[in-house]
Parts: C-alpha cells; structure tokens; sequence
C-alpha cells in the first residue's frame, strides 16, 4: 500500500551512485560488490542475508534492530578492542564515556527512525487511543560500564531507543528470538549467521570488523 511513484531501470549496472540523488538512507542488496563498493564511499548499505522468515500480517508493529558499534556509531571503539583486548576497549570507553561517538552508516536512518517516533508520541498526546507502530532497538555486546558512552552518544543526537540491551558477550540470537525484528542490523557476521533463519538479517560490512585480515 506504499505510494511508491519513482523508479530507475539501469540494464543491470550498480544502482549504489544514485543514493545520494535519491536521497536515500539505505542501500538494501544481495549483490555483496555493490554494496561494499557503497560502503567504501560512505554511502548506508547492507547485505541482506538468507531468511526462512514468514511475516505475520495481524502483527501491525515494525520493529527495527541494530548493532551499535559499526552500524549506528563508527568503529572507534572496534578499533581498539581489535588491536587490544576487552580490558583495553573498556578502559578507553569510560575514558571518553562523556564524548560522543561519530556516526557510523546507519546513524542518519536511526536519525530519521526516531523522528517518525517523535512524530508518533505526538499522535498519543493528541488521541490517547492512538496505538503506536514503530519500535527500535539496539542490541549490543557491551556492558558495564562502557555502555554509558552509547547513552551519551544518543543524549547528544537527540535520539533514542525503545529497548536497549547490553549484552556483555551474552549471544545475540536469545534476545532477537523474544524481540522478534522485522530487520536487524550488524557489521559482524558471525552475530548474524546463528539467527538467520528466524530473524531477517542485513549484514553492513563497515569498518575494522571487516577488514581482509580478520576472521569475522
């Protein structure tokens, strides 16, 4: 039912140099060399991955799900946990827990998810029978206390999230089978692969964690 009026039909090249003209805040394919080549030039892109998913059509709730570091936020802090250890990386996050993080790839869909929010609390205020429907969430493998950089992070963009979960190394996969997302986002694949045959998945290959030298 999307009142959906432009198109572009391009005999089979790559669509990614148009996102900018289409003002586009994400960038969905299976062809992976489209969407690393966006990537590389900073464009929002992910690999949708394989899913078994059926949607539920009574079910009238979106519900949005991202990785934090490498998706929403940049690879700052992956950097120094790939070049250290967690000690290191937690060290360095408190050390800066009152500076905010630079926007990783997704930041400004997240920007814009939030603003649909915003739009709907206004809705409840003006009819309180209004039932909301969309909810975000960011699942994350930080905890304590390196977790108060991501709410400093948020505070500073004027965003938020419905439900925020530090996970402290806890498998992704337990918490997106309760939430259930429509769409979950993550730079790591191997946080993708255990769950993508309940959970629609999008793969960003952003960043250290997908560097040529690392397993991940």
């Amino acid at each position: 039912g999307l009142d959906i009026s432009r198109a572009a039909f391009l005999t089979g090249s790559s669509p990614f140099p148009y996102i900018p003209a289409f003002n586009a805040s994400l960038f969905l394919s299976q062809n992976e060399a489209d969407v690393k080549s966006a990537i590389n030039v900073n464009y929002p892109a992910g690999i949708v991955m394989p899913s078994k998913v059926n949607d539920d059509e009574t079910d009238v709730e979106l519900r949005v799900a991202f990785d934090f570091d490498g998706v929403i936020a940049d690879d700052e802090a992956e950097t120094v946990y790939k070049q250290g250890d967690l000690n290191d990386f937690e060290q360095h996050e408190t050390s800066k827990q009152t500076t905010p993080h630079n926007p990783g790839p997704l930041a400004d869909l997240f920007r814009k998810l939030a603003g649909i929010q915003r739009l709907e609390t206004e809705a409840q205020k003006r009819d309180a029978s209004y039932k909301r429907v969309l909810r975000t969430a960011i699942v994350t493998a930080r905890n304590a206390p390196s977790h108060e950089r991501v709410i400093t992070t948020l505070e500073s963009w004027g965003v938020w999230a419905d439900e925020t979960f530090f996970l402290g190394g806890m498998e992704k996969n337990r918490i997106l089978g309760v939430l259930k997302p429509h769409m979950f986002f993550d730079d790591q694949r191997t946080h993708l692969l255990p769950t993508g045959d309940n959970v629609p998945m999008v793969h960003i290959p952003f960043g250290v964690a997908n560097s040529a030298n690392k397993s991940e």
